[in-house]
């Protein structure tokens, strides 16, 4: 890579780690004073480093010995579980393990896995890792400094690198979950600088592409619930995107790339070029919506949810724990019910923007128009709600990941797959809630009831996850 490429693609990322050269100097500061305490002082601060553990009866009140080692077990047999389902996409999960197979041990991400493996090892074992004493963090700073000495030395962006900034920025969103804060990472753009300059680099793996397009995928979804522009040369970052069969997850990802920009445009209708803007953003939100509705038809048929509409097939625990209306859906995998959503939210985002448009246009249609749109967006929000009992099942406490007496809807004498008992119980949250949210943006226009209910579930979360 040129050393101008390399200088513009650093400052990029000065903006993401600026606080790091603080935090490891002081880091530094803390082990030479540490040096000179007194033996009842280290006694003291032996005490006081004990990881700050969230109250739960059902989890053990100690970590394993081999701490590092447990950590890694428990990711790899959780979030880095390979799926039993064919053509089955995990976003880059599925990237994770056949890079860390061809890793040297020198790699920079070895101490992003093991910043992400600690945290989530922490949150399950209800400690928090946003303490100060968290084993997460200096595995974390480790990355960081790895990831920019790398970046220095004018090497190649390779898979590993770029890897390494999406499970920092896993690591930013674990300890975001924790903490019922909203997640806002830099490191998604640090891994947009790394695409845009490896643009004219080999492609030297056989993940390589799946890398690229995991990556990009985070991107887009992140800049959309932030309401960030997407520059457009996003679709054309390396000629490996362009060659790659065009799947439903690719092609979804390409109407919300349009989606956010539009979010993103609609902000200028409350400036005096309202006028000017309103009919072509109107035009605009039409065919973009059209557009999702379309890309339905695309979906594998596997994809299409099961709906459940006989109570008396629904386990009286889900319905106690949350069932919205009196029915529910089953869906392929946790993966596939929310891109589900996803397609559901964006649709939102632009039924939102119709009807501010709709406000600025005075016909004869407009008031039927308004009304299908209110129509729709209830629509949208009740197939969101309905999802709720396949991610969660009938859990309302804190339960163990690998708990199989948790109850999720089936279909008939159909039981439920040993895998969805780990993967609903290891992304449904986080996938839930982020849609959850995004739902409350209509909450003007939903019925009578159902923003409580919504809000309800959230509390729900919160209340399983111990938030």
């Amino acid at each position: 890579m040129h050393n101008s490429s390399i200088q513009i693609f650093l400052s990029k990322f000065e903006v993401a780690w600026r606080n790091q050269n603080q935090v490891a100097s002081e880091a530094v500061r803390r082990r030479v004073t540490a040096r000179h305490r007194s033996a009842s002082d280290k006694k003291r601060e032996q005490q006081s480093a004990e990881l700050i553990r969230r109250d739960s009866s059902q989890v053990p009140r100690v970590l394993p010995q081999d701490h590092e080692q447990y950590a890694l077990t428990f990711f790899f047999n959780t979030y880095l579980r390979p799926s039993t389902l064919s053509n089955h996409q995990r976003g880059f999960f599925g990237c994770v393990s056949p890079a860390l197979a061809r890793a040297a041990p020198s790699s920079v991400l070895w101490p992003a896995v093991n910043a992400c493996a600690q945290a989530l090892l922490e949150a399950w074992s209800f400690l928090d890792p946003n303490a100060p004493q968290s084993r997460a963090r200096p595995y974390y700073v480790q990355a960081i400094v790895a990831v920019r000495r790398h970046l220095q030395n004018a090497e190649d962006i390779d898979d590993d690198v770029l890897l390494a900034t999406l499970l920092l920025d896993m690591y930013d969103r674990i300890k975001s979950f924790c903490s019922a804060r909203p997640h806002k990472s830099p490191h998604l753009k640090g891994s947009a600088a790394m695409i845009e300059n490896r643009r004219n680099i080999p492609i030297t793996t056989e993940t390589s592409p799946s890398t690229l397009l995991a990556a990009r995928s985070r991107i887009v979804e992140d800049a959309l619930k932030n309401g960030e522009p997407i520059p457009t040369n996003v679709l054309t970052w390396t000629p490996v995107i362009q060659n790659t069969p065009r799947t439903a997850e690719i092609e979804l990802e390409a109407i919300n790339i349009e989606v956010a920009n539009l979010q993103v445009s609609a902000i200028e209708l409350k400036t005096p070029r309202t006028a000017v803007l309103v009919p072509g953003l109107l035009a605009k939100a039409i065919e973009l919506d059209r557009r999702l509705i379309a890309w339905t038809a695309t979906i594998p048929d596997e994809w299409v949810p099961t709906h459940i509409w006989d109570l008396d097939s629904i386990p009286h625990s889900i319905r106690e724990a949350g069932l919205y209306g009196n029915h529910c859906t089953v869906h392929r995998s946790i993966w596939t019910a929310d891109t589900l959503n996803l397609q559901c939210i964006s649709r939102i985002t632009v039924g939102l923007v119709i009807l501010t448009c709709l406000e600025h246009v005075q016909d004869s249609a407009t008031d039927i128009t308004r009304m299908e749109t209110l129509t729709i967006l209830q629509s949208l929000a009740d197939t969101v709600c309905a999802s709720i009992p396949f991610h969660l099942g009938d859990r309302t406490e804190v339960r163990r990941i690998d708990d199989k007496n948790i109850q999720y809807p089936q279909i008939g004498d159909n039981l439920t797959p040993d895998e969805h008992y780990v993967t609903a119980a290891a992304f449904g949250g986080i996938f839930l809630m982020h849609r959850l949210v995004e739902l409350l943006k209509v909450a003007p226009f939903l019925r009578p009831g159902q923003l409580s209910w919504i809000l309800g579930q959230m509390g729900r979360i919160k209340k399983i996850y111990m938030l």
